[in-house]
């Protein structure tokens, strides 16, 4: 006999399950949105559509108007998880590396802050690099995974293959800008100002001088609430003090001394001759808290692991010292001075073993975190991007082979002069 009160719990869970598998199939719960932790995700490449007006193209290939945010839209894609067009504004990036639209350029992206006031995804801002200057193509992943592994408050990197109006346009790298959301992840306490060093310049009296858009120093944040640099103005009548004894002891009171000496030591171990510790004091952030405590930032790792570019034969290299206070530059035989906060470090004896005793760690991290394992996963990840897009050119595919060879050889290398320093000067 059957029992009908059994059959309609039986299809009342039958209906159930019907429903619940018409739901999970259904269009808008297939189209997965995308997740802030899509964008810097090294495991994965993006496809990135920019979606750029006439205008916005005309403007973008002339010279003189690159540089000037224009209107547009991006798409983010990967692993069939896709956002919505975005409304954005769009300009080029880079100095000796500029190139315009029709080439090969860099881009910088800004969304607007939206009902939130972070901006799509918690980002505000987004910087498309397309490793023009790094052959091995791998640099900037590899050295900014080791800044964080170190500590360092740097940029995480994402890998994205950028298309321009349907057309594809190769890999590129995407690097979290150090901006005020930056800020809000990697600080606990309320940032003041983020300002970006110009190249050449460096922590001297009198470098506080000029707006938020000129001077030695520019604001990249903070300027609307406070509308000075004297806050910087303190921290350079500070660090330009000819007492190393006593600029060595007013170091922690106006910059964060333990993160400031990581940095110096994972941009040495780097060979980042473009960076602050390097001849061009160049590509460095400093971020400012409300009682005036500074913390550096390092930007522009392309050029490192030893690549010397823009010379006659590419795959040549170029590296300084880790322990001097001049060095010579790839396009330069004369030495320059480095960083003055660098030189001060290695000139007074104290700093000096602080600093090879971060050398030391940077060299260890190195091992623990499989760096050069990392970096061969990488390369394998972006080959068939980089085959499809120099497919014309074989020979390149094979330079770039070679180079990310060598970059990551560079790491022994590196690990050996370590060992030399450390067993020189004897630190424990």
């Amino acid at each position: 006999m059957v029992n009908n009160k059994a059959l309609r719990r039986a299809s009342a869970a039958s209906l159930a399950l019907v429903l619940c598998s018409m739901f999970l199939s259904s269009p808008a719960q297939a189209a997965t949105p995308l997740k802030a932790s899509d964008v810097y995700n090294p495991l994965k490449i993006l496809r990135i559509d920019l979606d750029l007006p006439d205008s916005t193209v005309a403007s973008l290939n002339q010279g003189n108007t690159v540089k000037i945010y224009v209107p547009g839209k991006v798409t983010m894609s990967v692993d069939g998880r896709s956002s919505s067009a975005q409304p954005m504004d769009i300009r080029l990036k880079g100095t000796t590396s500029i190139s315009i639209l029709d080439e090969t350029p860099s881009f910088k992206i800004k969304f607007p802050a939206g009902a939130s006031g972070t901006g799509y995804l918690g980002f505000r801002r987004l910087t498309l690099n397309a490793i023009t200057q790094d052959t091995s193509k791998i640099h900037e992943f590899g050295a900014y995974a080791l800044f964080n592994a170190m500590g360092v408050p740097a940029s995480k990197t994402g890998w994205a293959n950028v298309y321009v109006n349907g057309k594809n346009r190769g890999l590129y790298i995407s690097v979290e800008q150090p901006d005020k959301n930056f800020a809000a992840k990697r600080f606990k306490d309320i940032t003041q100002h983020i300002y970006e060093g110009v190249a050449l310049k460096d922590f001297k009296r009198g470098n506080a001088s000029g707006t938020s858009t000129t001077g030695e120093f520019l604001a990249d944040f903070g300027w609307k609430v406070t509308p000075n640099k004297n806050d910087l103005a303190a921290l350079l009548n500070t660090m330009d003090d000819w007492d190393l004894a006593r600029w060595y002891k007013s170091l922690p009171k106006v910059m964060d001394q333990p993160a400031l000496l990581k940095l110096f030591a994972v941009e040495n171990f780097l060979g980042h001759w473009d960076g602050y510790t390097g001849p061009n004091i160049n590509n460095y952030f400093v971020r400012s808290n409300t009682r005036g405590k500074f913390t550096m930032i390092p930007w522009g790792a392309d050029q490192t692991f030893g690549e010397n570019r823009q010379t006659e034969k590419l795959g040549d290299t170029f590296s300084f010292p880790m322990l001097s206070t001049t060095s010579t530059h790839p396009w330069r035989s004369k030495a320059s001075n480095r960083g003055i906060l660098y030189t001060n470090c290695i000139t007074y004896a104290p700093c000096k073993t602080a600093y090879l005793t971060e050398l030391k760690a940077v060299s260890a991290m190195a091992t623990k975190m499989k760096l050069a394992d990392q970096m061969r996963a990488a390369a394998k990840l972006i080959k068939p991007v980089l085959d499809n897009q120099f497919a014309a050119k074989p020979d390149f595919i094979t330079e770039i082979s070679n180079e990310q060879t060598r970059s990551i050889s560079f790491i022994a290398v590196r690990q050996k002069e370590v060992a030399a320093l450390v067993k020189k000067y004897k630190i424990k």
